[in-house]
């Protein structure tokens, strides 16, 4: 993955997460293939991250999606690395 957007973001690496960040981390947990102690655990934990640590966990969240729609699921499973 191509990490460089994280550089120009993450200026200030202790800042508190954005709340457009801890919008998005619980919009992703509700369809994140997880166990529920760990979903209980991120959003626990939410509300404490900053925004280098949200930016790895959305990361985290989209590589762990499961898809309603088998298009997505098709392109998410089939797409280049």
């Amino acid at each position: 993955m191509d990490f460089d957007w994280l550089d120009d973001f993450l200026d200030n690496i202790d800042a508190k997460a954005e709340y457009w960040q801890l919008d998005h981390i619980d919009n992703l947990l509700r369809s994140a293939s997880l166990p529920p102690e760990e979903i209980d655990q991120i959003e626990k934990e939410s509300s404490d991250y900053t925004q280098k640590e949200a930016a790895i966990k959305i990361l985290y969240l989209k590589n762990h999606q499961v898809f309603n729609d088998p298009r997505d699921q098709f392109k998410f499973y089939n797409r280049q690395k």
